[in-house]
């Protein structure tokens, strides 16, 4: 299963942390999400994917992933977010990906999103409250498969 990201997960020490193994770079693809824009989520540090025609979201694609993953990766995103499938553009071809949609309506001219913002002011805030959060959901839901 491939899934673009397109906000925080884009960054392999938040993506390696929630994973918890190392990113294997071979697996990430530079890709955008036309017709979608990233925007600040109202109240948080970070975004929304959300429809805006005549935009193009940039991300990478995430190749590799496992059941588990997932499961730590919805997990991760928790009630904000559903994955759902979008259009992705990866070497000027369409593909189809999942990716974290917002679960409330978010309008298109909300405050634009950049993960370049987001390394320089939150990083080391978000990290280490992320990294035990993501510890402790791998462990529950390890814990739970057959």
């Amino acid at each position: 299963m491939v899934l673009f990201a397109y906000g925080t997960l884009q960054d392999a020490d938040v993506l390696a942390s929630v994973l918890g193994r190392p990113v294997d770079i071979a697996m990430l693809q530079s890709a955008s999400a036309p017709d979608f824009k990233a925007v600040a989520y109202p109240g948080r540090v970070y975004p929304a994917l959300v429809p805006c025609p005549g935009a193009a979201a940039p991300g990478l694609l995430i190749g590799g992933l496992d059941r588990l993953d997932l499961a730590v990766l919805d997990a991760f995103e928790g009630d904000e977010y559903r994955r759902g499938s979008i259009p992705v553009l990866l070497d000027e071809q369409i593909i189809h990906a999942q990716a974290y949609l917002p679960a409330i309506s978010i309008e298109p001219s909300a405050p634009a999103w950049s993960l370049r913002h987001w390394l320089a002011n939150h990083k080391p805030q978000v990290i280490a409250a992320e990294a035990g959060t993501a510890r402790s959901l791998r462990e529950r839901l390890t814990s739970a498969q057959p």
